[in-house]
């Protein structure tokens, strides 16, 4: 079977997490201190603050921007759930967003257009590490703060910046899925001093200094051992964004029967998931059967293919009403998600093509 992903894993990283076990330090030490500086010196920002996972990002984020019940958070509609559940978890509504049906991104016009006099943030989502329209997005909430969701964009880049430099807060993950992985973890990326203390406290049991408690707070440390592994990937980005980057324009310029992501124009997007979508007559359900049907056929050619994402106004979690959701609706019924990842060879990824064209034929 062709993998859908797989970690970039070699002895350099072995190594490191060697080092760390050899130390005996493995908790929250200078293996995290250094792979924070090298984050925020990536992302253009004063501070980064390493965490369990990305979703404790999200959450700690909204904890320290005062978000609570009754607020209103923008969040769209096409994603993991965590956005929207990190929300609930903070008793406050999210309030979903439509995607554009070729970047895949909320736009400018979908967030102005449910934004109420209760909106209190926006989440702006790098969907699969495809920068969103950030400025135009800025300009449309007028003042309403932006919480940047860069789980998948570490080494993507808006117009003139990194992804992770926007908002007040921007959150990341190191899930094995994402361009570089700790096992799990999460940061969170700001320029606030004030704001970067509070998480710091709220990430390690309430704890200002040893044995000073400021408040009620839980474990969402990140250990040495997953900082380690970490800075060993931070290493090679350069080489993992360039070998994606590589595969994906191979796809495009060998499957041109597919959709593909679009790419705002100045944007560079890093590939965190190599999305695809059926051109297709059918909508609604018969497409989504017409999708599940290719995800089987290939993975019975031994190819693992996936679902691309995941409506969230049908996932059972969101209380509604939601809006018309159309962009958001097309995309989760014909995507798919091909293999991609920086030892997929060359011999295997035109195996992946080959047989993405015979099921499609």
């Amino acid at each position: 079977m062709i993998r859908l992903t797989r970690p970039v894993i070699g002895d350099s990283e072995r190594a490191a997490v060697d080092a760390v076990l050899a130390s005996g330090m493995l908790v929250q030490g200078e293996q995290v201190a250094a792979f924070e500086a090298r984050l925020a010196a990536l992302c253009g920002r004063r501070h980064a603050v390493a965490v369990a996972s990305g979703t404790t990002a999200l959450e700690l984020a909204l904890e320290v921007l005062g978000i609570g019940p009754g607020d209103e958070v923008l969040v769209p509609a096409l994603t993991w759930p965590s956005p929207a559940h990190a929300v609930l978890r903070r008793g406050a509504v999210p309030v979903l967003v439509d995607v554009d049906p070729h970047e895949w991104n909320a736009t400018e016009a979908g967030f102005a257009a449910v934004r109420t006099a209760r909106t209190r943030l926006a989440v702006v989502i790098d969907q699969f590490g495809n920068p969103a329209r950030a400025r135009a997005i800025e300009g449309a909430l007028d003042g309403v703060p932006i919480l940047e969701d860069a789980a998948c964009a570490l080494g993507s880049h808006f117009p003139g910046a990194p992804c992770g430099s926007l908002g007040p807060i921007a959150c990341m993950s190191f899930h094995p899925r994402k361009i570089v992985t700790t096992g799990e973890g999460g940061a969170c990326l700001l320029d606030d001093d004030a704001l970067a203390e509070r998480l710091r406290v709220l990430r390690n049991h309430g704890q200002q200094a040893p044995g000073r408690f400021a408040s009620a707070a839980g474990n969402h440390r990140m250990t040495e051992l997953a900082a380690a592994l970490g800075l060993a990937q931070l290493d090679r980005l350069d080489a993992i964004i360039a070998a994606r980057r590589e595969r994906a324009a191979r796809y495009r310029d060998a499957l041109p029967m597919l959709s593909f992501q679009a790419v705002p124009e100045g944007a560079r997007s890093t590939y965190q998931t190599l999305g695809v979508r059926l051109r297709t007559t059918r909508t609604g359900a018969a497409a989504a059967r017409e999708r599940d049907d290719v995800v089987q056929a290939l993975r019975a050619r031994g190819v693992e293919a996936g679902l691309l994402s995941y409506a969230l106004h049908r996932v059972g979690t969101i209380p509604g009403p939601h809006g018309p959701l159309p962009g958001t609706e097309a995309v989760a019924d014909t995507g798919l998600a091909l293999p991609l990842f920086p030892a997929l060879t060359e011999r295997d990824q035109r195996t992946v093509i080959d047989q993405v064209r015979e099921v499609l034929a």
